[in-house]
């Protein structure tokens, strides 16, 4: 159902663990010892601080701080490497950082001499940074000629990873604390030491192990990497809450949408959409799938819960691959990844909150979607989870019809009432023909819909097949191609008068054949008025 309202030396941690572990394991366990103890007493933020020349140089002084590719960590030794961030602008927290090797963690010390520091003139008195701001991890992802990056851990618990040919989008976090919640003071734990396994020379997968702590919680974290075509991220997790939260949120991500088709009134830009994510798509336990196009409306927060049980999974989309939708050609905003959930343990009962918050351009993530467990963990007892996290460029058909854009606005000479569209596609982009395909014979299809505020009149609903004009609008020959099948484009349409008094509606749409199967994700949309 669905709610709305108005995101040293070498140290040997492993070595009171059982021989029988493996490495990682060792040091996951020991790891998870720690974030125990460290819960079980009053919260103590790091020591470390970072002089002042460090802290205070400007973007530019730090960007031009550029870490030696080469000189990286497993550089040359395995199918993966690791890059350090230098603290300084608004990085200014530092993590500790170990090589797991031969079952031994060793510190990886502050080392100037893996850096070009450009035109900066370090004076000879200012101490080095005490550690890393983060890291970032390379393999050869497009080509085996040069090793991209496809990981960053910087900043917080953030994170963001990518799959082939794709720039980065959306970011993902460890933990979020009171995310989004209105008069309520944010938390942000910090990842604050990192225990990064060397892959062996054959090896397609990474692993760091991570030391979480906040003021509210600790806990360690296990992340299993194997980037490719589709970058599919293991996360294990444990965490013992040290003091009561009002909302703890797993599997966080922080996105951006500043407007798309569906945004009144529109900013001034030259752009005709602008964000790094369009959509939400939940997987009921039951398998069925609904789908929530992001929105922002100017100076209005936006707060939707989706209570679930058992979900299958859930994931933040770009669904608009056109190039002609953003024209932004530094951006790539057409092409951005999107990311799936997985769950595997500890998602049974829930709430997903998606929090969609007013901002003025596109240098904010405004966007928050989290998973709050219910009932929430008990304080002072260790509360496990793991999810997979998929991140692709698409997600693969599922037969069904998938919501592909989204429009509302009056009908001609009707102020009073509100017109709504939705484009269903099937499949949602050209596909390489296989046998004979057919588009359906969609003339007993029709769109079923629902609105729950009380004295909201449904006028008219209705279907209209744009498959052909969808198709003509292509380059000359795409469209009629002998290899390739062109989606099935249906635009389902509704009116409905909101009465007065009435700003904000929750509506679904689906649809549906003669015998009532459905064959379209259901649409699930929050209505709030804007003028």
């Amino acid at each position: 159902m669905t709610h709305c309202r108005h995101l040293s030396a070498a140290i040997c941690l492993a070595s009171a663990i059982p021989a029988l572990l493996s490495a990682n394991d060792a040091t996951f366990e020991a790891v998870k010892e720690k974030a125990r103890g460290l819960a079980a007493k009053p919260y103590q933020a790091s020591a470390n601080k970072l002089d002042d020349f460090w802290a205070n140089l400007s973007y530019d002084q730090h960007r031009d701080i550029r870490f030696k590719m080469e000189s990286g960590l497993w550089w040359d030794e395995s199918p993966f490497s690791i890059d350090f961030f230098h603290p300084g602008w608004t990085a200014k927290k530092t993590v500790s950082l170990y090589e797991v090797k031969e079952g031994e963690d060793k510190e990886l010390k502050f080392d100037t001499s893996l850096f070009d520091y450009g035109k900066q003139k370090v004076p000879s008195a200012v101490p080095a940074p005490p550690g890393y701001a983060g890291w970032r991890a390379r393999t050869h992802l497009n080509s085996k000629d040069y090793m991209d990056e496809f990981l960053v851990f910087l900043g917080a618990s953030y994170f963001r990873a990518i799959p082939a040919k794709s720039p980065y989008g959306l970011s993902a976090r460890g933990l979020s604390i009171n995310s989004g919640l209105p008069g309520v003071p944010e938390e942000f734990p910090d990842f604050t030491e990192f225990h990064l396994e060397k892959p062996a020379k054959d090896s397609k997968s990474m692993t760091a192990v991570a030391l979480l702590e906040g003021e509210s919680v600790a806990g360690a974290y296990k992340f299993t990497v194997t980037p490719g075509t589709e970058t599919v991220m293991d996360v294990e997790a444990e965490l013992t809450l040290r003091r009561p939260v009002q909302q703890l949120g797993l599997a966080p991500f922080s996105s951006m949408f500043w407007f798309g088709e569906n945004t009144h009134p529109r900013p001034y830009d030259f752009r005709p959409e602008v964000h790094d994510s369009d959509g939400f798509l939940m997987e009921l336990g039951s398998g069925n799938l609904h789908y929530r196009p992001l929105e922002h409306t100017h100076n209005q927060f936006r707060h939707c819960v989706f209570t679930m049980e058992k979900p299958r999974s859930w994931s933040l989309v770009q669904r608009d691959r056109s190039f002609t939708s953003y024209q932004d050609v530094e951006a790539g905003y057409h092409d951005r990844p999107t990311v799936k959930v997985e769950p595997v343990e500890g998602f049974d009962n829930g709430k997903l909150h998606l929090i969609e918050m007013p901002t003025i351009d596109e240098t904010n993530d405004n966007v928050i979607l989290v998973w709050e467990p219910t009932p929430a963990p008990e304080i002072g007892k260790p509360f496990r989870f793991h999810y997979r996290l998929h991140w692709v460029r698409d997600l693969p058909p599922t037969g069904l019809f998938a919501a592909k854009a989204t429009r509302a606005g009056n009908p001609v000479q009707k102020p009073d009432e509100v017109l709504v569209s939705i484009d269903f596609a099937k499949p949602l982009y050209p596909e390489k023909k296989v046998g004979d395909p057919k588009w359906d014979d969609i003339s007993k299809f029709k769109p079923v819909v629902t609105v729950n505020q009380e004295g909201v009149k449904l006028i008219h609903v209705g279907l209209t097949d744009l498959s052909m004009p969808n198709v003509d609008d292509l380059p000359a020959g795409l469209g009629r191609s002998e290899t390739v099948h062109m989606p099935q484009v249906l635009r389902a349409f509704f009116v409905l008068d909101p009465g007065k008094g009435v700003n904000d509606i929750d509506m679904t749409c689906e649809l549906q054949d003669e015998s009532g199967k459905v064959v379209s994700e259901r649409w699930v949309y929050l209505w709030k008025r804007t003028h």
